[in-house]
């Protein structure tokens, strides 16, 4: 329910279903007043029948009056039934022991006065009424009145039956509608959205070279030129802060162009001076004296030039700023980065590593999957291939001391260099993990914890 998705649907539905609702009702009451308007007019016309049959036979004898109301009331809707006389006393009714009773009310008199036909509805206990009262006329002169009671079905004078009766429809159309609606709002409002807000997490890892859609005038182009005014400014104040530090690296390697071994000290010290929490990622070159016995120095610079190029690129990707990659000399380099990226970044820069580093070999070094070369103990022999070892060491502690760091980092990569392959290792702050394998030849991924984890 957190996603904006499920919010729009879930307001859309509620919109839409309390808008049916109030059109179902709307719908109700109007079916009520139609069935009750056709069972009045029934009625009504039934009263007139009565009330001229009474007129054609007069009021002056009461067994035929009584024989006439009998065979009326033998409808089941009728109820009740009262004659009156000019005075408005009850001279027969389907009730005898009313006969005789004054029966002067308002909702009699006034239109029997008028010479019209009055109607209204009320209960009686539990079952709605209608009652509709009509002057008796013999010729044009007023002789009387005729009251007659029908009794109304629950159905024509309750509410909720119709309601019940038009909820089905409601109901389909609520979600049929919430589904139309849904694919344009998802389509204009949330994948826009979506796509921000993975721009602005791409911006938070540091990633400025996305290119942000910031077209149109309405808040989603608004949206769109205040995140490409952030990546810029980003990109503006990393720019600072590479000049800022460059005008600090008084060493510089003549053979990758990143920082040197001083850089490295100044940095790391400077980190654990500041007190925040770092990882720092030593990455070592395996089997380069092979490599160099087999092919050359100068290819073998060319190795540590794609290595240290490697590092840098996914450090753009996959860092974040702030994160620092220097190198130490030969086949050694360390990035110092934030603990939620270490393990993404060491992954990805073995990975990219053993993508391109068998460019470097030639077709039969290739098959063969290893090299001939003299090795310095054993003459020569087969000789894996180069992998790129990066063993982490997380670092918590204020004023920890650099040699400690480098001393937990010469143990990992003790323990990681019995393995052959590319690989890294990170220290935890739990048990000796096991060993998993990555989805690549070679490669594989190694946790573990020591005595100085978190110096």
């Amino acid at each position: 329910m957190r996603s904006l998705r499920a919010k729009i649907a879930l307001v859309l539905l509620a919109s839409v279903f309390v808008t049916f609702s109030i059109l179902t009702l709307i719908q109700a009451i109007r079916d009520q007043r139609q069935q009750l308007a056709a069972q009045r007019d029934v009625n009504v016309a039934v009263t007139g029948s009565l009330a001229e049959s009474l007129g054609r036979e007069g009021l002056a004898r009461a067994d035929r009056l009584r024989l006439l109301i009998k065979s009326y009331v033998r409808s089941k809707s009728i109820r009740h039934i009262r004659v009156l006389n000019r005075d408005y006393r009850v001279i027969a009714a389907s009730n005898p022991r009313n006969a005789g009773r004054l029966y002067r009310t308002p909702d009699v008199q006034e239109p029997v006065e008028h010479g019209i036909t009055a109607v209204t509805i009320s209960r009686a206990i539990w079952t709605p009424v209608l009652r509709v009262t009509a002057p008796v006329r013999q010729g044009s002169r007023l002789i009387g009145a005729l009251e007659v009671e029908f009794t109304l079905p629950p159905a024509q004078a309750g509410l909720w039956p119709f309601v019940r009766q038009a909820a089905p429809v409601s109901l389909v159309m609520t979600g049929v509608l919430t589904l139309a609606l849904m694919w344009p709002l998802t389509l204009i409002v949330v994948r826009p959205i979506t796509r921000f807000a993975q721009l602005s997490h791409d911006l938070e890892r540091g990633n400025l070279l996305i290119e942000i859609p910031n077209q149109g005038a309405d808040e989603l182009g608004q949206l769109g030129r205040t995140l490409v005014k952030t990546r810029d400014s980003l990109r503006e104040l990393n720019k600072l802060q590479n000049q800022a530090l460059r005008k600090t690296w008084k060493d510089e390697n003549h053979l990758s162009g990143l920082p040197g071994n001083q850089a490295v000290q100044r940095e790391l010290r400077r980190r654990l001076d500041s007190g925040e929490g770092f990882v720092a990622l030593y990455a070592d070159l395996d089997s380069l004296t092979a490599f160099n016995g087999r092919y050359g120095l100068e290819r073998g610079d060319q190795v540590i030039r794609f290595t240290a190029r490697t590092l840098q690129e996914t450090l753009r990707t996959y860092g974040g700023l702030g994160d620092f990659v220097g190198h130490v000399g030969g086949g050694d380099f360390v990035l110092i980065v934030n603990p939620r990226r270490a393990n993404t970044v060491a992954q990805a820069a073995v990975h990219a590593f053993e993508a391109g580093v068998l460019d470097f070999y030639d077709g039969e070094d290739l098959e063969r999957g290893y090299i001939m070369a003299k090795d310095n103990e054993a003459g020569l022999g087969q000789l894996p291939l180069a992998g790129l070892t990066i063993v982490g060491v997380p670092v918590a502690a204020r004023h920890a001391s650099i040699f400690k760091i480098d001393e937990a980092a010469a143990e990992l990569k003790a323990t990681a260099k019995r393995q052959p392959g590319s690989k890294f290792v990170i220290e935890q702050n739990e048990a000796v993990r096991t060993t998993h394998p990555i989805p690549h030849s070679g490669l594989e991924s190694v946790e573990t914890s020591s005595p100085e984890t978190a110096l």
